[in-house]
Protein backbone atom coordinates (compact mmCIF):
# COMPACT_ATOMS: atom_id res chain seq x y z
CA UNK A 1 0.00 0.00 0.00
CA UNK A 2 3.14 2.36 1.17
CA UNK A 3 4.91 1.68 -2.45
CA UNK A 4 1.77 1.79 -4.18
CA UNK A 5 1.00 5.44 -2.48
CA UNK A 6 4.80 6.38 -3.26
CA UNK A 7 4.55 5.48 -6.77
CA UNK A 8 1.72 7.89 -7.36
CA UNK A 9 3.03 10.44 -6.08
CA UNK A 10 5.88 10.00 -8.15
CA UNK A 11 3.87 9.75 -10.79
CA UNK A 12 2.30 12.84 -10.14
CA UNK A 13 5.44 14.65 -9.39
CA UNK A 14 6.87 13.66 -12.56
CA UNK A 15 3.32 14.86 -14.66
CA UNK A 16 3.74 18.16 -13.14
CA UNK A 17 6.58 18.55 -14.19
CA UNK A 18 6.18 17.32 -17.43
CA UNK A 19 3.25 19.95 -17.48
CA UNK A 20 4.81 22.48 -15.91
CA UNK A 21 7.82 22.69 -19.33
CA UNK A 22 5.12 22.74 -21.41
CA UNK A 23 3.77 25.97 -20.05
CA UNK A 24 6.80 27.53 -20.03
CA UNK A 25 7.38 26.06 -23.95
CA UNK A 26 3.93 27.82 -24.43
CA UNK A 27 3.96 31.20 -22.70
CA UNK A 28 7.24 32.46 -24.97
CA UNK A 29 9.36 33.46 -22.14
CA UNK A 30 12.51 31.00 -23.13
CA UNK A 31 14.39 33.63 -25.62
CA UNK A 32 15.90 31.62 -28.53
CA UNK A 33 17.45 34.79 -30.29
CA UNK A 34 20.87 34.05 -30.99
CA UNK A 35 21.69 37.56 -29.72
CA UNK A 36 21.35 36.28 -26.36
CA UNK A 37 24.34 34.07 -25.79
CA UNK A 38 24.06 31.16 -23.35
CA UNK A 39 24.89 31.25 -19.53
CA UNK A 40 28.85 30.28 -18.89
CA UNK A 41 27.50 27.49 -17.29
CA UNK A 42 25.44 26.03 -20.42
CA UNK A 43 27.86 26.65 -22.54
CA UNK A 44 30.31 24.97 -21.02
CA UNK A 45 28.09 21.93 -20.46
CA UNK A 46 26.90 21.70 -24.00
CA UNK A 47 30.75 22.03 -25.33
CA UNK A 48 31.48 19.21 -22.83
CA UNK A 49 28.84 17.29 -24.06
CA UNK A 50 30.56 17.41 -27.44
CA UNK A 51 33.82 17.04 -26.59
CA UNK A 52 33.07 13.38 -24.81
CA UNK A 53 30.85 12.40 -27.89
CA UNK A 54 33.55 12.93 -30.68
CA UNK A 55 36.30 11.59 -28.46
CA UNK A 56 34.16 8.44 -27.83
CA UNK A 57 33.46 7.59 -31.65
CA UNK A 58 36.73 8.65 -32.61
CA UNK A 59 37.91 5.67 -30.77
CA UNK A 60 37.71 3.07 -33.32
CA UNK A 61 39.55 5.35 -35.75
CA UNK A 62 42.69 4.92 -37.12
CA UNK A 63 44.40 8.15 -38.93
CA UNK A 64 46.24 6.77 -42.52
CA UNK A 65 48.98 8.41 -43.53
CA UNK A 66 48.13 12.30 -44.48
CA UNK A 67 51.27 13.65 -46.10
CA UNK A 68 50.46 13.49 -49.56
CA UNK A 69 50.65 16.60 -51.11
CA UNK A 70 48.02 15.87 -53.23
CA UNK A 71 45.06 15.50 -50.16
CA UNK A 72 46.12 18.97 -49.53
CA UNK A 73 44.66 19.82 -53.41
CA UNK A 74 41.53 17.63 -52.68
CA UNK A 75 40.47 19.55 -49.47
CA UNK A 76 41.40 22.84 -50.34
CA UNK A 77 39.40 23.20 -53.32
CA UNK A 78 36.20 22.15 -51.24
CA UNK A 79 37.15 24.41 -48.30
CA UNK A 80 37.27 27.40 -50.35
CA UNK A 81 34.06 27.37 -51.46
CA UNK A 82 32.43 25.33 -48.36
CA UNK A 83 34.22 26.03 -45.10
CA UNK A 84 36.08 29.68 -45.37
CA UNK A 85 32.99 31.49 -45.78
CA UNK A 86 32.08 30.37 -41.93
CA UNK A 87 35.53 29.40 -40.81
CA UNK A 88 37.94 32.11 -42.43
CA UNK A 89 40.83 31.48 -44.32
CA UNK A 90 44.86 32.53 -44.39
CA UNK A 91 44.04 36.38 -45.35
CA UNK A 92 40.39 36.14 -45.34
CA UNK A 93 38.60 36.95 -42.23
CA UNK A 94 35.75 34.98 -40.52
CA UNK A 95 32.13 37.58 -42.12
CA UNK A 96 30.72 39.10 -39.54
CA UNK A 97 27.30 37.80 -40.08
CA UNK A 98 28.53 34.14 -39.35
CA UNK A 99 30.32 35.71 -35.64
CA UNK A 100 27.09 36.77 -34.90
CA UNK A 101 25.38 33.05 -35.04
CA UNK A 102 24.88 30.81 -31.83
CA UNK A 103 27.10 29.14 -31.25
CA UNK A 104 30.18 31.14 -33.67
CA UNK A 105 31.58 29.12 -35.61
CA UNK A 106 35.60 28.55 -34.43
CA UNK A 107 38.25 30.41 -36.39
CA UNK A 108 40.34 27.63 -38.67
CA UNK A 109 43.39 29.47 -38.97
CA UNK A 110 44.68 28.84 -35.97
CA UNK A 111 46.12 25.32 -34.56
CA UNK A 112 43.62 22.54 -33.89
CA UNK A 113 45.69 21.05 -31.07
CA UNK A 114 42.62 20.25 -29.08
CA UNK A 115 41.70 17.91 -31.91
CA UNK A 116 43.35 14.79 -33.44
CA UNK A 117 43.31 13.31 -36.47
CA UNK A 118 40.35 11.31 -35.87
CA UNK A 119 38.50 13.68 -33.63
CA UNK A 120 38.48 15.67 -36.49
CA UNK A 121 37.45 12.78 -38.99
CA UNK A 122 34.62 12.67 -36.96
CA UNK A 123 33.61 15.85 -36.88
CA UNK A 124 33.69 16.74 -40.25
CA UNK A 125 31.65 13.53 -41.19
CA UNK A 126 29.06 14.00 -38.79
CA UNK A 127 29.15 17.83 -37.93
CA UNK A 128 27.66 18.72 -34.70
CA UNK A 129 24.13 19.48 -33.86
CA UNK A 130 22.54 22.61 -32.57
CA UNK A 131 25.99 24.21 -33.84
CA UNK A 132 25.18 24.76 -37.70
CA UNK A 133 28.06 22.91 -38.45
CA UNK A 134 26.30 20.19 -41.24
CA UNK A 135 27.40 16.37 -41.73
CA UNK A 136 29.38 15.44 -45.11
CA UNK A 137 27.02 15.30 -47.90
CA UNK A 138 28.46 12.05 -48.75
CA UNK A 139 29.55 10.52 -45.39
CA UNK A 140 30.38 6.92 -46.61
CA UNK A 141 33.50 8.77 -48.74
CA UNK A 142 35.97 8.14 -46.21
CA UNK A 143 38.73 9.19 -48.23
CA UNK A 144 37.34 12.37 -49.14
CA UNK A 145 37.12 13.03 -45.02
CA UNK A 146 40.44 11.89 -44.60
CA UNK A 147 41.84 14.61 -47.20
CA UNK A 148 39.81 17.12 -45.76
CA UNK A 149 41.69 16.53 -42.39
CA UNK A 150 45.17 16.59 -44.04
CA UNK A 151 44.30 20.19 -45.27
CA UNK A 152 42.69 20.86 -41.63
CA UNK A 153 45.52 19.69 -40.15
CA UNK A 154 48.12 22.05 -42.24
CA UNK A 155 46.05 25.10 -42.55
CA UNK A 156 46.87 27.20 -39.07
CA UNK A 157 50.73 27.19 -40.59
CA UNK A 158 49.71 28.51 -44.12
CA UNK A 159 50.51 31.67 -45.53
CA UNK A 160 47.65 33.67 -47.76
CA UNK A 161 49.35 32.94 -50.62
CA UNK A 162 49.67 28.98 -50.16
CA UNK A 163 46.27 29.03 -49.50
CA UNK A 164 45.15 30.71 -52.90
CA UNK A 165 47.64 28.13 -54.69
CA UNK A 166 45.83 25.28 -53.65
CA UNK A 167 42.53 26.60 -53.10
CA UNK A 168 42.17 28.50 -56.32
CA UNK A 169 44.80 26.54 -58.49
CA UNK A 170 48.90 27.45 -59.56
CA UNK A 171 47.46 31.35 -60.13
CA UNK A 172 46.07 31.59 -57.24
CA UNK A 173 43.31 34.03 -58.49
CA UNK A 174 39.91 34.68 -56.94
CA UNK A 175 36.41 35.97 -58.39
CA UNK A 176 35.71 38.16 -55.66
CA UNK A 177 31.59 38.17 -56.00
CA UNK A 178 31.37 33.96 -55.91
CA UNK A 179 34.83 33.04 -54.33
CA UNK A 180 35.81 31.17 -57.68
CA UNK A 181 38.54 31.20 -59.82
CA UNK A 182 38.54 33.86 -62.26
CA UNK A 183 38.79 34.06 -65.61
CA UNK A 184 38.94 36.54 -68.10
CA UNK A 185 35.65 36.10 -69.57
CA UNK A 186 34.24 36.62 -66.04
CA UNK A 187 35.92 39.90 -65.06
CA UNK A 188 33.89 41.95 -67.32
CA UNK A 189 32.51 43.85 -64.52
CA UNK A 190 28.80 42.27 -64.58
CA UNK A 191 27.31 39.10 -63.21
CA UNK A 192 29.16 35.62 -64.87
CA UNK A 193 27.25 33.63 -67.41
CA UNK A 194 26.36 30.79 -65.84
CA UNK A 195 28.27 28.61 -68.06
CA UNK A 196 31.22 30.84 -67.59
CA UNK A 197 30.75 30.46 -63.82
CA UNK A 198 29.84 27.17 -63.44
CA UNK A 199 33.57 26.16 -65.75
CA UNK A 200 35.41 28.54 -63.23
CA UNK A 201 34.22 26.34 -60.44
CA UNK A 202 35.57 23.45 -62.21
CA UNK A 203 38.58 24.77 -62.94
CA UNK A 204 39.59 25.41 -59.93
CA UNK A 205 40.76 21.78 -59.36
CA UNK A 206 40.42 20.36 -62.77
CA UNK A 207 41.95 23.31 -64.52
CA UNK A 208 40.54 24.99 -67.97
CA UNK A 209 42.11 22.59 -69.90
CA UNK A 210 41.40 19.39 -67.86
CA UNK A 211 44.43 17.89 -66.50
CA UNK A 212 43.86 18.73 -63.07
CA UNK A 213 47.36 19.96 -61.11
CA UNK A 214 50.67 18.57 -61.36
CA UNK A 215 50.11 15.79 -59.06
CA UNK A 216 47.45 13.25 -58.82
CA UNK A 217 44.96 14.86 -56.57
CA UNK A 218 42.48 15.21 -59.02
CA UNK A 219 41.21 12.76 -62.30
CA UNK A 220 42.19 14.14 -66.18
CA UNK A 221 38.62 15.01 -67.90
CA UNK A 222 40.47 16.07 -70.87
CA UNK A 223 39.25 14.21 -74.08
CA UNK A 224 36.93 11.97 -71.92
CA UNK A 225 33.80 11.36 -74.16
CA UNK A 226 31.08 13.86 -73.66
CA UNK A 227 28.73 11.62 -73.29
CA UNK A 228 30.28 9.76 -70.19
CA UNK A 229 31.01 13.64 -68.52
CA UNK A 230 27.34 14.52 -69.00
CA UNK A 231 26.36 11.64 -67.35
CA UNK A 232 28.94 11.80 -64.93
CA UNK A 233 28.03 15.29 -63.89
CA UNK A 234 24.28 14.67 -63.94
CA UNK A 235 24.81 11.74 -61.53
CA UNK A 236 26.42 13.56 -59.13
CA UNK A 237 23.96 17.05 -59.39
CA UNK A 238 20.90 14.01 -58.63
CA UNK A 239 22.51 12.45 -56.12
CA UNK A 240 23.50 9.03 -57.29
CA UNK A 241 26.88 9.43 -57.82
CA UNK A 242 28.19 9.87 -54.64
CA UNK A 243 30.71 12.66 -53.11
CA UNK A 244 30.92 15.39 -50.88
CA UNK A 245 33.40 17.51 -53.19
CA UNK A 246 31.79 16.96 -56.36
CA UNK A 247 28.01 17.08 -55.50
CA UNK A 248 27.45 20.40 -54.14
CA UNK A 249 29.08 22.28 -57.09
CA UNK A 250 27.71 20.40 -59.73
CA UNK A 251 23.83 20.88 -57.88
CA UNK A 252 24.36 24.79 -58.43
CA UNK A 253 24.27 24.42 -62.47
CA UNK A 254 21.24 23.11 -64.04
CA UNK A 255 21.39 20.01 -66.45
CA UNK A 256 22.19 22.29 -69.92
CA UNK A 257 25.04 24.53 -68.43
CA UNK A 258 26.10 20.30 -66.85
CA UNK A 259 26.49 19.62 -70.73
CA UNK A 260 28.34 22.39 -71.74
CA UNK A 261 30.53 21.66 -69.41
CA UNK A 262 31.06 18.27 -70.30
CA UNK A 263 31.27 19.17 -73.97
CA UNK A 264 33.46 22.21 -73.22
CA UNK A 265 36.15 18.77 -71.35
CA UNK A 266 35.58 16.83 -74.22
CA UNK A 267 37.22 18.92 -76.42
CA UNK A 268 40.52 19.13 -74.67
CA UNK A 269 43.26 17.25 -75.82
CA UNK A 270 44.28 14.17 -73.95
CA UNK A 271 47.42 15.05 -72.39
CA UNK A 272 50.33 12.67 -72.40
CA UNK A 273 51.21 9.69 -70.79
CA UNK A 274 53.41 9.67 -68.20
CA UNK A 275 52.86 6.42 -65.96
CA UNK A 276 56.27 3.95 -65.25
CA UNK A 277 55.62 1.35 -63.17
CA UNK A 278 56.73 -2.53 -62.89
CA UNK A 279 57.09 -4.86 -65.76
CA UNK A 280 55.08 -7.50 -63.74
CA UNK A 281 52.57 -5.60 -62.45
CA UNK A 282 51.43 -3.80 -65.89
CA UNK A 283 51.81 -7.55 -67.11
CA UNK A 284 49.37 -8.79 -64.94
CA UNK A 285 47.09 -5.59 -65.23
CA UNK A 286 47.39 -6.42 -69.49
CA UNK A 287 46.28 -9.86 -68.91
CA UNK A 288 43.42 -8.60 -66.80
CA UNK A 289 42.34 -5.80 -69.25
CA UNK A 290 42.80 -8.01 -72.39
CA UNK A 291 41.28 -11.63 -70.75
CA UNK A 292 39.45 -10.68 -67.69
CA UNK A 293 39.33 -13.54 -65.18
CA UNK A 294 37.23 -15.97 -66.17
CA UNK A 295 36.82 -18.35 -63.05
CA UNK A 296 35.94 -15.33 -61.27
CA UNK A 297 33.25 -14.08 -64.04
CA UNK A 298 35.38 -10.90 -64.60
CA UNK A 299 34.89 -10.07 -68.39
CA UNK A 300 38.05 -8.06 -70.10
CA UNK A 301 38.40 -4.53 -69.00
CA UNK A 302 38.84 -3.81 -73.06
CA UNK A 303 35.20 -5.17 -73.59
CA UNK A 304 33.56 -1.95 -72.62
CA UNK A 305 36.89 0.60 -72.08
CA UNK A 306 38.95 -0.88 -75.33
CA UNK A 307 38.63 1.81 -78.82
CA UNK A 308 36.13 -0.57 -80.56
CA UNK A 309 33.77 -0.61 -76.91
CA UNK A 310 34.06 3.31 -76.65
CA UNK A 311 32.94 3.54 -80.49
CA UNK A 312 30.01 1.80 -79.98
CA UNK A 313 28.61 3.08 -76.63
CA UNK A 314 30.78 6.69 -75.40
CA UNK A 315 28.98 6.31 -72.16
CA UNK A 316 31.77 4.46 -70.86
CA UNK A 317 34.52 5.94 -69.47
CA UNK A 318 38.25 6.16 -71.70
CA UNK A 319 40.32 4.96 -68.80
CA UNK A 320 43.49 5.11 -71.01
CA UNK A 321 46.33 7.57 -69.04
CA UNK A 322 44.30 7.84 -66.21
CA UNK A 323 46.15 8.16 -63.07
CA UNK A 324 46.58 5.26 -61.82
CA UNK A 325 45.64 6.17 -58.37
CA UNK A 326 42.38 7.26 -59.53
CA UNK A 327 41.67 4.22 -61.21
CA UNK A 328 42.40 1.95 -58.33
CA UNK A 329 40.94 4.39 -55.48
CA UNK A 330 37.46 4.32 -58.30
CA UNK A 331 37.30 0.32 -57.93
CA UNK A 332 37.83 0.40 -54.19
CA UNK A 333 34.65 2.64 -54.00
CA UNK A 334 32.93 0.94 -56.42
CA UNK A 335 33.79 -2.63 -53.80
CA UNK A 336 32.64 -0.42 -50.97
CA UNK A 337 29.35 0.44 -52.16
CA UNK A 338 30.26 4.14 -51.84
CA UNK A 339 30.60 5.16 -55.08
CA UNK A 340 26.99 5.25 -57.23
CA UNK A 341 27.35 6.42 -60.65
CA UNK A 342 25.70 6.77 -63.90
CA UNK A 343 23.05 4.40 -65.75
CA UNK A 344 25.40 1.46 -65.72
CA UNK A 345 27.04 2.13 -61.84
CA UNK A 346 25.26 -1.63 -61.15
CA UNK A 347 27.18 -3.40 -63.33
CA UNK A 348 30.90 -1.93 -62.90
CA UNK A 349 29.99 -2.50 -58.78
CA UNK A 350 29.20 -6.14 -59.84
CA UNK A 351 32.55 -6.55 -61.60
CA UNK A 352 34.66 -4.95 -59.34
CA UNK A 353 33.23 -6.61 -56.36
CA UNK A 354 34.88 -9.64 -57.56
CA UNK A 355 38.82 -8.29 -57.84
CA UNK A 356 41.60 -8.37 -55.34
CA UNK A 357 42.96 -5.37 -54.00
CA UNK A 358 46.22 -6.51 -55.96
CA UNK A 359 44.52 -6.71 -59.19
CA UNK A 360 43.01 -3.63 -58.52
CA UNK A 361 46.33 -1.77 -58.49
CA UNK A 362 47.78 -3.76 -61.37
CA UNK A 363 44.58 -2.97 -64.30
CA UNK A 364 45.08 0.81 -62.72
CA UNK A 365 48.53 0.64 -63.30
CA UNK A 366 47.90 -0.60 -66.82
CA UNK A 367 45.47 1.77 -67.99
CA UNK A 368 47.32 4.91 -66.90
CA UNK A 369 50.54 3.66 -69.05
CA UNK A 370 48.37 3.37 -71.94
CA UNK A 371 48.06 6.52 -74.32
CA UNK A 372 45.26 5.18 -76.59
CA UNK A 373 41.63 3.40 -75.77
CA UNK A 374 43.63 -0.10 -77.52
CA UNK A 375 41.63 -2.64 -77.92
Amino acid sequence: MILRLTLRRVGLGLAALALGGLLVGWSGVIYVGASGGHWAATEWFLHWVMRNSVRTRALALEAPDLSHPALLDRGAGHYATGCAPCHGAPGERQNPIVQASLPPPPEFTRRFDEWTPEELFRIVQHGVRYSGMPAWVAIERHDEIWAMVAFLEALPEMTPEEYRRLAFGPGGARQPSSGLIGIDAINTGGPAPPMQEALADCARCHGMDGRGRDNDAFPILAGQSEAYLRETLLAFSHGTRHSGMMQPPAARADDAVLGEIAGHYARQPRPPVAAPAEPALLAEGERIARQGIPAEGVPACLSCHGGAALARNPSYPALHGQHASYLENQLVQWQAGTRGGGPYRALMQTIAGRLTPEQNKAVAAWFAAQDAARD
